[in-house]
């Protein structure tokens, strides 16, 4: 919908009509604006109006939306928030684990020694995160139900000392705006490949294998299935959950999902395992996105006390994080997320999530209640403009028109 704005518009000029379109410079539509009319103030004009049909703090001037460029920079500077709220001596604690856990999802193996081990400990991974991993795929990865075994190898490796472990993948679906997304990453065309145990992919590489969303759908499916089947007679507790349905090797069943990211996949699977789990244990998250931990950080009052997530980075403990913030900052930050830059929301002009944060920071309650006043625009329009009108006007101006 955001690219009716590149759209050409018939304009009278005098007794003629000429097209013009949203590409045009800023000063060539000034000039036709101005001979249409002989009574305009160039000078007004120019300085109160952007003469495009999409606002400039969002758009491009082809009146395309603006891509967010630095959504894993919230990572950082979360994790700076909770460091900075935490006591000085507690700086010189060690962070268990945070060198092991940078490499983990490389190497298939994590360190969780700790001197307070909980009663149980649960493992939710990221599924195509795991499979983008075995980019450089064994030699004896032949056909594709070598790759499954290779995967299952992996995938035990990293949660070897858990004993509950819930595997997630992303529903892949032809009308969602993430295939525009994909297309965009995809580089060459995508070649749509047949998943069975037969499969020859010995001289395919892995990004090509995966370059039609259509075989990943397929592939997250085989995968799916064949990690309960390997695991049918484990000790440990294995979900699965692929295209909207989930399984595992015991006597569990759950309903069918029509939940298409893997992110608020997890979450849900870590609430199911929250409740059915004492509250001593323990719930770690195997992902490398953002979106990750703005959803579990968000939703902490919902999971267990001891949850934390793996990122490149190292281990960001949630608790701390949910502290810093507080409840109502933390709760809203899925919207301040949104609203500041993400995928398909698009970013504001010139303005980065660490020039984000600190306003939100400081923001008054109402802000807070963005997540629940997205539907009201009056009242949602009301309340965030003085969130990112300061960022656009300066001071001394004498008028400001909102």
């Amino acid at each position: 919908m955001f690219l009716s704005g590149n759209k050409k518009i018939t304009v009278k000029l005098r007794d003629n009509t000429v097209d013009l379109k949203e590409t045009k410079d800023l000063s060539a539509r000034l000039m036709v604006l101005a001979r249409s009319n002989r009574d305009i103030n160039q000078k007004e004009a120019i300085g109160n109006y952007e003469f495009t049909l999409t606002p400039r703090a969002l758009f491009a001037s082809n009146g395309t939306i603006l891509p967010c460029h630095d959504k894993s920079k919230l990572i950082s500077l979360l994790e700076k928030l909770t460091r900075e709220d935490v006591p000085h001596e507690d700086h010189q604690l060690p962070q268990t684990g945070s060198t092991t856990h940078q490499d983990a999802m490389d190497t298939g193996f994590i360190d969780t020694t700790s001197t307070d081990q909980p009663s149980r400990k649960i493992a939710l991974v990221d599924g195509m995160v795991l499979v983008q991993r075995l980019s450089k795929k064994p030699a004896t990865a032949v056909t594709v139900k070598d790759l499954s075994g290779c995967f299952n190898e992996r995938l035990m490796s990293l949660t070897r000392d858990y004993d509950e472990i819930i595997l997630v993948f992303d529903t892949y679906r032809t009308d969602s705006l993430k295939s525009a997304t994909r297309d965009k990453r995809r580089q060459g065309k995508a070649i749509q490949y047949q998943v069975r145990d037969d499969t020859n992919i010995k001289h395919i590489p892995l990004s090509r294998f995966l370059s039609h969303d259509q075989t990943k759908a397929d592939l997250t499916d085989y995968l799916a299935a064949k990690i309960v089947e390997y695991n049918r007679g484990s000790s440990k507790l294995i979900i699965t959950s692929a295209s909207g349905n989930t399984r595992s090797n015991k006597d569990l069943l759950f309903e069918e999902n029509n939940q298409e990211e893997a992110d608020t996949l997890l979450i849900h699977q870590a609430v199911l395992a929250s409740h059915r789990n004492p509250a001593d244990a323990q719930l770690m998250f195997f992902s490398p996105d953002t979106d990750i931990l703005v959803l579990v950080t968000a939703n902490y009052d919902l999971l267990l006390k001891n949850t934390s997530i793996s990122m490149a980075s190292g281990v960001v403990q949630i608790e701390p994080l949910w502290r810093a913030l507080g409840k109502e900052r933390a709760k809203a930050l899925p919207a301040f997320h949104a609203f500041t830059g993400a995928d398909n929301t698009g970013r504001f002009s010139r303005i980065g999530k660490a020039t984000w944060l600190q306003i939100y920071l400081k923001a008054d309650e109402d802000i807070l209640h963005l997540c629940r006043c997205f539907w009201m625009k009056q009242k949602w329009r009301k309340e965030c403009c003085p969130l990112w009108l300061p960022l656009y006007v300066q001071p001394t101006h004498p008028r400001v028109s909102t």
